[in-house]
Formats: C-alpha cells, sequence, structure tokens
C-alpha cells in the first residue's frame, strides 16, 4: 500500500487488489494492471489528465471516503496540482507493487526510466518557455499589447 498527503494534510492509502482494480475498470474503463501496455494507453491517460486520475483515485479511495463522511468532491476540493502528482506516484508504485515480484521489478524499472524521461521533459520545457518570457520578443509583445485600444475606451 502507498500513500500520500491532499493539500489539506491528510493522507490518504492507496491499496490495489483484485476487487479495487475492478472497481476502477467498472467505473473508469481502465484496466489498471495494463499501466505499461503502450496500446491501453493507462499510464499517459493517469499521468496526463487530471479528471481521469480523478475518477480513478474517488474509486480507490472510495471505502476511506465513506469511512471519514466524506463525498468525491469533497475529496476533489483537497486536492491541487502538487497533491495529484504526489497521488499519481503513489498509484503507479501501487500498482506496480500489486505484481509478482520478477514482473514487479521489471516494471518498477521502466517506470523508473519513464519518469527520468518525463523529469527531463518537464525540465526542457519548462527552461524554453523561460527563455521565452526572458526574451525581448516576449517584452515587446507584451509591450504592444498594453498600448493597444481597448473596446469602449
Amino acid at each position: 500500500m502507498k500513500s500520500f498527503a491532499d493539500a489539506k494534510g491528510q493522507t490518504w492509502t492507496i491499496e490495489i487488489n483484485v476487487t479495487s482494480l475492478q472497481r476502477v475498470r467498472a467505473v473508469t474503463g481502465l484496466d489498471l494492471t495494463k499501466l505499461v501496455d503502450k496500446q491501453a494507453d493507462v499510464f499517459p491517460r493517469l499521468a496526463g489528465d487530471l479528471f481521469v486520475l480523478f475518477d480513478v483515485l474517488a474509486e480507490l479511495l472510495r471505502p476511506q471516503l465513506e469511512a471519514k463522511g466524506m463525498t468525491a468532491e469533497q475529496f476533489g476540493e483537497s486536492l491541487d496540482e502538487e497533491a495529484a502528482e504526489r497521488a499519481v506516484t503513489a498509484l503507479i508504485e501501487g500498482i506496480l507493487d500489486f505484481f509478482q515480484e520478477g514482473k514487479r521489478m521489471l516494471l518498477k524499472r521502466a517506470f523508473a526510466k519513464v519518469t527520468q524521461a518525463a523529469q527531463h521533459r518537464r525540465a526542457t520545457t519548462l527552461n524554453t518557455a523561460l527563455q521565452k518570457v526572458e526574451s525581448p520578443e516576449f517584452d515587446q509583445a507584451l509591450e504592444t499589447a498594453l498600448a493597444a485600444p481597448t473596446p469602449g475606451g
């Protein structure tokens, strides 16, 4: 089992077992056991679509939510981007831990490489965006936009 903290500091535990996997598949259509299957497109959907991630988390955490008298919407109000990133990491690690040892080891190595590549891509994208914001062209475009007459003004 893996845990993560939401934006309000509440800790949630992700429990992956056959029953929880079946519930997720019934509600979302995602088969989490196909996490690294390119054709299944599970990992990109979890990591790249906040709303798919939320649906999966809400279903996995449903027993905890019910025990706390919380709705999925109340849980969603406690998630920001940083908490969602912690949640997706805990979710993926939990899914990987579900598998038998040999397969788990292989999947964890593959996931480590995917994570490293994603971090590199994120850093490169951020650096490129920062260079554009700091460029003279951006300053000129900003000045032009601010100097333009406003409608009705």
